[in-house]
């Protein structure tokens, strides 16, 4: 079964087909916005470059954050959207179970996944070798972090290491090895996804704190 995988979750798009018997193809564009007009232009390329039409899709998967608020509804949109024009099932994975699974290298221990939130806060996850999660989502600031995943983590992976980096270093923690993956791996949403039930894994955003942005105030004599 063909699955296509869409995440617009973070700093860039990226799309990608897996049949999970060899036939596999990726596209990344990195980008801090400009996701709605790139995505579909983004699928109707990678479908040709695959060679492979949308009609020969079974399953749809998206990356549901956490991440950028309007990032994350970009993809979840599209994502229902085809689901629903195709007749397919949608499947959600999150941001950081997607970064733990996007390692480089495999881990000799617990995976911290970490996201820049910004705002001073970090969005967090830790998961054994294997993926499976030891401490669900959650955001907080560095300080907050490092207490709350212990000192036996092995690697961590993400846009937020590098506020965990130096905030190790200014405290005097040991500093655990930092993976290159600069982003989580579209194949890998497109194989995990998979392996889920839509029952068990619906494409419903995560979104660990409020929105950034707040809604206008009325402005006395205006009609409302």
């Amino acid at each position: 079964m063909l699955t296509l995988a869409l995440d617009t979750a973070l700093d860039r798009a990226a799309v990608a087909v897996s049949d999970g018997a060899g036939r596999q193809h990726a596209l990344v564009e990195r980008m801090d916005r400009g996701h709605a007009e790139h995505l579909l232009p983004m699928i109707d390329r990678l479908l040709a470059e695959a060679g492979v039409a949308i009609a020969d899709v079974g399953r749809i998967a998206v990356d549901v954050g956490p991440g950028s608020f309007t990032g994350i509804r970009i993809a979840v949109a599209t994502a229902r959207g085809l689901g629903l024009a195709l007749g397919v099932p949608v499947i959600g994975v999150d941001s950081l179970t997607l970064l733990a699974l996007s390692l480089d290298e495999p881990a000799d221990g617990p995976v911290l996944a970490a996201i820049d939130a910004r705002r001073g806060e970090i969005y967090a996850a830790l998961f054994d070798r294997d993926g499976a999660v030891l401490l669900p989502p959650f955001a907080a600031d560095a300080e907050t972090v490092w207490r709350t995943v212990g000192p036996d983590v092995a690697v961590m992976v993400g846009s937020g290491t590098a506020i965990l980096a130096h905030h190790a270093a200014t405290t005097g923690r040991r500093l655990p090895r930092i993976d290159a993956a600069d982003g989580p791996d579209p194949l890998r949403l497109a194989r995990r996804a998979s392996a889920l039930s839509p029952e068990a894994a619906p494409p419903k955003p995560v979104y660990i704190r409020a929105a950034d942005a707040k809604p206008q105030l009325p402005v006395p004599g205006l009609l409302q």
